[in-house]
């Protein structure tokens, strides 16, 4: 049980470098989440969708790609702080989105998460196989599984946000005091 709360919990394996981009793998992959995000606020102009959830999501997705670029690259004062203040960012998206889902169209917010799951799914694998103390764990590899957790959680978690976007067709109301109509 101990070791796999370090694994959850531990560094994300690879070694940091004397170079501009510390950890040039995990710094890189991050931009995935930039990628997304630019795909989510391209997304939120067509008719159809929340626009502001998607534009949330859309800057909130943009946030953690910069963080992490920061967090992994060039390392600046604060990019710690940043990192974790972007992830707690989108996370809030995602609850939101998925509370509103479930109040504004009253079926299971579980819907976008099932497309997103096939991404989800292998990227927690990765994240876990990304932590320093995984048997997959070699931090000097050019190859990192928690560079695999970035992009994997990117397309996931930005399918998630474009689930949750989508608005119900309009259905007819009865007026109050007449009985609703049924197709």
């Amino acid at each position: 049980m101990v070791e796999v709360a370090v694994a959850l919990v531990g560094s994300d394996c690879e070694q940091l470098r004397g170079a501009w981009l510390a950890q040039p793998a995990n710094a890189l992959s991050s931009l995935a989440y930039v990628a997304v995000g630019v795909w989510l606020l391209w997304r939120s102009r067509r008719a159809g969708f929340d626009r502001r959830l998607l534009v949330a999501g859309g800057a909130a997705m943009v946030g953690v790609g910069l963080g992490s670029f920061g967090y992994h690259g060039p390392q600046p004062a604060g990019a710690a702080f940043i990192h974790n203040g972007s992830i707690w960012g989108l996370a809030i998206v995602l609850v939101t989105g998925n509370v509103q889902l479930l109040a504004s169209t009253r079926r299971l917010a579980w819907a976008p998460w099932r497309s997103a799951a096939p991404w989800m799914v292998p990227a927690l694998a990765a994240y876990v196989a990304g932590r320093t103390g995984s048997v997959l764990c070699h931090p000097a590899a050019v190859w990192q599984p928690h560079a695999v957790w970035h992009v994997l959680s990117a397309v996931g978690l930005g399918l998630v946000v474009s689930g949750c976007s989508v608005r119900a067709p309009n259905r007819p109301t009865a007026l109050v005091g007449e009985p609703a109509v049924r197709p």
